[in-house]
């Protein structure tokens, strides 16, 4: 399993030092999720920089009418710079690109809908060569949808969306306080006090689970079945933490030592590798009357 890596500068360098093997590039205003995003400019100057390094472009948000034309020039543009890739949403891509008779492999990047073999396959038949399996499935389930001939990625590190909205939700909720806003707000829903991250950009507000996802307990399990890249994020975190867990993945021969320090640096949330989502609920029989 490769590592692939989403961070906050245009200087890759000390990533790859430490054993980044590529990167994301969330594409400004045609991505989300995302605490750092680039213009194509400069998606063009890091191409030229590091042409040996593998780069795949993030578009995955939604695509709208007045979009489509613009769209589709950026997608001839990052043609002709030979990116290794792009991680797509929204099908208008997907049909711009057939259309267009394009050669950049497509991702298959749609956060909670990559969990069955059955769409894989399919898509794969399709002409899309990789996928983004979704984070809200256990490692069983990894292992069988990873039989399809699709290449897959998945994440490994990071703060994990759970939903978004088109609205702007931080500057509607301070507008009505009164205050002038923030972009960034951290809260805890009242019964569980669990921690969600709200992110407001361009593109509405983005909702993330509070808790850094670390899926060091199953890596070794995970490097055997056929995923082809691991997803690291560095969003909300400090670099140097970052570049320590990073460290720690790219050389994972001792799972042990893995295990501990990046469970000390960003903490032991697995998520649903080791536990189902949904919980269907056991009917007892009832007792029979005479």
């Amino acid at each position: 399993m490769k590592l692939l890596v989403s961070v906050n500068t245009c200087q890759l360098d000390p990533y790859i030092e430490h054993g980044a093997d590529g990167f994301l590039l969330p594409l400004t205003s045609f991505s989300t999720d995302f605490e750092t995003t680039y213009c194509l400019e400069e998606m063009i100057m890091i191409r030229k920089k590091y042409p040996q390094v593998c780069l795949f472009v993030v578009m995955n948000a939604m695509i709208f009418n007045q979009d489509l034309k613009e769209v589709e020039k950026i997608l001839k543009t990052l043609e002709t710079y030979h990116f290794d890739g792009i991680f797509f949403y929204d099908w208008a891509i997907y049909k711009i690109h057939l259309q267009n008779q394009l050669k950049t492999p497509l991702v298959w990047n749609q956060t909670y809908m990559v969990t069955n073999q059955a769409t894989a396959n399919f898509l794969y038949e399709k002409g899309i060569s990789y996928g983004v399996l979704s984070s809200e499935i256990t490692k069983d389930e990894i292992k069988n949808i990873t039989e399809s001939p699709m290449k897959f990625f998945m994440y490994l590190v990071g703060f994990l969306p759970v939903g978004l909205s088109r609205r702007k939700l931080l500057t509607h909720f301070y507008k009505t306080l009164g205050k002038n806003g923030k972009k960034k707000l951290l809260v805890r829903e009242d019964s569980t006090h669990m921690p969600f991250l709200f992110h407001e950009t361009l593109q509405g507000t983005s909702i993330l689970y509070g808790k850094c996802f670390n899926a060091a307990p199953f890596y070794k399990e995970l490097s055997s079945m056929s995923i082809a890249y691991g997803i690291l994020k560095q969003d909300y975190l400090e670099k140097s933490i970052f570049l320590k867990v990073l460290s720690f993945y790219a050389n994972e021969k001792d799972l042990e030592e893995l295990i501990v320090e990046t469970g000390n640096l960003i903490g032991r949330n697995t998520g649903f590798l080791a536990r189902k989502t949904v919980f269907k609920v056991k009917k007892e029989k009832s007792n029979e009357r005479g």
